[in-house]
């Protein structure tokens, strides 16, 4: 078994979860960076669902010390479980990714699924808020509902956040951009929450390095 103590920084693709996962556990505890290679998410992706777990679980496991963090999963309560407890323990994270992949996609369920998985994603980085996270990026199927965002940002007071979002609905970021989302990331922009709030290309998006 290969063993990578002085490991720092792992650049992973989602194809390659499981490998990631052994290497994670091998790292010595020293792994600052563990980063996605921009490639696009297909549905060929096998045994996505156990593998993502499993990663999510090795690194609050082996990853004391990571700054840079870029996390695929499924929307399922397991994986939010998990993430929630890696949030919990890692508590030097600055740089987050987030991204959700749903393989059961339905599209008259569709719409409606992404606000709730965006709502549930939401609620889950309230309940283990870290102030030293300075940056959240987003990217899938994801959408955050006016009501979610304001709760989100409202907790969030007393830090300052920069936000990147990108998702699969190829108009919906836009409309941070617009009207009442408009105003409510201004407002918190005044407030010193949101230091930066933006909706990015994919590869702009996941490029967290």
């Amino acid at each position: 078994m290969c063993v990578y103590r002085d490991l720092e920084t792992l650049k992973i693709n989602y194809y390659n979860l499981k490998a990631a996962s052994i290497i994670i556990e091998n790292s010595g505890g020293h792994l600052k960076k563990i980063l996605l290679e921009s490639y696009e998410l297909g549905n060929d992706i096998k045994n996505f669902i156990e593998d993502s777990l499993i990663f999510i679980r090795n690194i609050y496991k082996n990853c004391p010390s990571i700054e840079y963090l870029s996390l695929v999963f499924p929307p399922s309560k397991e994986h939010y479980a998990e993430i929630e407890e890696l949030l919990k323990i890692c508590q030097n994270l600055k740089k987050l990714l987030l991204v959700i992949f749903d393989q059961t996609f339905e599209e008259s369920t569709y719409y409606e699924k992404v606000l709730k998985y965006g709502q549930d994603l939401l609620k889950i980085l309230i309940s283990s808020k870290s102030t030293n996270i300075k940056e959240i990026r987003f990217y899938g199927d994801f959408k955050f509902s006016l009501k979610a965002l304001e709760e989100f940002l409202r907790k969030w007071e007393g830090c300052t956040l920069s936000i990147l979002t990108s998702s699969y609905i190829l108009l919906s970021d836009y409309i941070y951009e617009e009207g009442d989302y408009k105003k409510l990331i201004n407002k918190y922009k005044n407030n010193g929450v949101i230091k930066d709030f933006r909706s990015e290309s994919y590869t702009d998006v996941i490029n967290i390095d």
